[in-house]
C-alpha cells in the first residue's frame, strides 16, 4: 500500500477475469434491479465487466473489504490504492471509456430497465461513497474517543484543549512558565472536545475542565500539541491501513504507529491534518490573548490504539497525528 493509486485502464482490464467473482459485491449497489437484470447489468457480461473492473475497487476498498481483496491475491486491482475525489474521477472516467470503446448500451446488452429501476453512475456512486465513510466515522465514534478528540472538532475547541499558560514569579512580573525540558509552555485549564462545542457556555469551573470519559476527580490532559485529522475520508483511511498492521494472534491492547507515506505512498500529505500550539516563543499577544500557531506536520507520523472489542477483535480507542518537534520549535527551546 505504499506505493499510492494510479488508474491503469490495462491493468484494469486485465484483472477484470479476477473481478467477476466480486460482482456481488457491486451488484449490492445498485437500485431496485429484478435479479435477470441484475445479472446482466452486474454479472459476467460485457456491460458488467466494464462497470466491475472500474467500480469494484473504489467502492470495496473504503467500505472494509479492500484488505480482503488484497490477502486473496487481487493486488492487481487493490494494491495501493487510495480512495480520494481523484480516484472516483478516474473510475468513472474508465466505465465510460469501457462503454465508448466495446460499443455498449444497455439494450446490446438486451437489457431493459423498468421505471424506478438504474445503473450505478456518477451522483449515485459519490453519495454512496460518502455515505459510507460518514457511516464508517460513526462507527469508529461509538468505539473510543478518537473520533471526538481528533477528527469531529473545531479549530476553537483544539485551542481549548490546549488550556491557559501557567504563569509564575511575583506579582507584576509574572513570566509563561515552560517545560524544563522541551521549552514548551506550561498550562492548565485545559477543555476536552467531548464536552462538545458550546462547553465554556453549558458548563463552569471546574466540570469544564474534568475529563469528559473519566469525569471527576480527574482533568483533562493534553500534550503540547492540540491535533485532528482534517476530513472523515483521511480518518477512516488511517484507521484501515493501522488495523492491516494489528497482530491478528493477540486479544491485548495494540498500539500502531505509522508515517502518512506508508498509508498513503510517497508525497506530502501535511494537508491531511490539522492542529496548534501555543507559541514557546511569544506565548502571549500584546492584548493578553493566547498566541496560537499552526503545527506544522512535515515528517509526522500517526499513532494509533486499539482496545480489545470483547469478541476476539479490536476496537480503536484513539488515533491521533504526531508532528515532529525539530518542525514546530523554537531556536532558542535548545532541543
Amino acid at each position: 500500500m505504499s506505493q499510492g493509486f494510479r488508474a491503469d485502464r490495462n491493468a484494469l482490464s486485465q484483472a477484470a477475469s479476477r473481478a467477476h467473482e466480486h460482482a456481488d459485491r457491486v451488484e449490492r449497489h445498485s437500485r431496485n434491479l429484478d435479479a435477470g437484470t441484475r445479472g446482466r447489468v452486474l454479472g459476467r457480461g460485457k456491460l458488467g465487466r466494464i462497470v466491475d473492473k472500474a467500480v469494484r475497487p473504489v467502492i470495496d476498498s473504503m467500505i472494509g473489504d479492500m484488505s480482503k481483496a488484497m490477502a486473496g491475491g487481487h493486488r492487481s486491482i487493490g494494491r495501493g490504492l487510495e480512495i480520494t475525489k481523484k480516484n472516483l474521477d478516474d473510475a468513472e472516467k474508465a466505465v465510460q471509456k469501457g462503454f465508448k470503446g466495446a460499443g455498449t448500451s444497455l439494450s446490446g446488452e438486451k437489457i431493459k430497465l423498468e421505471p424506478g429501476q438504474s445503473v450505478p453512475g456518477r451522483k449515485p456512486l459519490r453519495q454512496l461513497y460518502h455515505r459510507r465513510i460518514d457511516e464508517r466515522v460513526d462507527e469508529l465514534e461509538s468505539q473510543g474517543h478518537g473520533v471526538g478528540r481528533h477528527l469531529r472538532v473545531t479549530d476553537q475547541q483544539l485551542k481549548d484543549r490546549l488550556g491557559t499558560p501557567v504563569m509564575q514569579g511575583p506579582a507584576g512580573a509574572q513570566t509563561v512558565a515552560r517545560h524544563p525540558v522541551t521549552g514548551y509552555v506550561q498550562s492548565t485549564n485545559k477543555i476536552d472536545p467531548l464536552h462538545g462545542p458550546d462547553a465554556k457556555t453549558n458548563l463552569s469551573p471546574p466540570d469544564l475542565y474534568y475529563d469528559a470519559d473519566k469525569g471527576a476527580p480527574n482533568r483533562h490532559k493534553c500534550d503540547s500539541y492540540s491535533t485532528a485529522f482534517k476530513d472523515n475520508e483521511s480518518f477512516v483511511y488511517a484507521d484501515q491501513y493501522a488495523r492491516s498492521k494489528l497482530d491478528p494472534t493477540r486479544t491485548d491492547r495494540q498500539v500502531v504507529e505509522f508515517s502518512p507515506q506508508e498509508a498513503w505512498g510517497p508525497g506530502g500529505h501535511a494537508g491531511r491534518f490539522r492542529g496548534y500550539y501555543i507559541d514557546p516563543q511569544n506565548p502571549l499577544n500584546h492584548d493578553g490573548s493566547i498566541n496560537y500557531k499552526d503545527v506544522n506536520f512535515k515528517d509526522a507520523t500517526i499513532k494509533a490504539v486499539y482496545e480489545p472489542d470483547g469478541n476476539g477483535g479490536h476496537k480503536l480507542h484513539t488515533m491521533f497525528p504526531e508532528p515532529a518537534f525539530k518542525h514546530n520549535r523554537h531556536r532558542h527551546q535548545g532541543l
